[in-house]
């Protein structure tokens, strides 16, 4: 993981809506293409990629809040990131 990375600021595309599943109560990102049901630990990253938020921003308070080591989260983090970039439902600010 380089600075660059850790320093890119994550958001929601475009087409893409955070909302809560009204039967279910479930976090979910709403798509044209679909709905992804979102489990708590990608609901908290998630809501965090306001596009303002550095990865390096968004890793820490969940490290604390979580009270877990700042490397485990980081690889979560980074993980779920990613899945969501390869699905075209994040994109990166430098």
């Amino acid at each position: 993981m380089s600075n660059r990375d850790l320093n890119s600021r994550p958001m929601l595309a475009s087409h893409v809506r955070l909302k809560t599943d009204p039967v279910s109560g479930d976090p979910v990102l709403l798509f044209p293409e679909g709905l992804l049901v979102l489990n708590a630990t990608a609901h908290e990253i998630v809501r965090r990629c306001d596009g303002e938020s550095t990865v390096a921003e968004i890793i820490r308070p969940l490290a604390e809040e979580f009270d877990a080591g700042e490397e485990v989260v980081r690889n979560d983090v980074l993980e779920n990131l990613e899945q969501l970039r390869a699905q075209n439902l994040l994109v990166f600010l430098e």
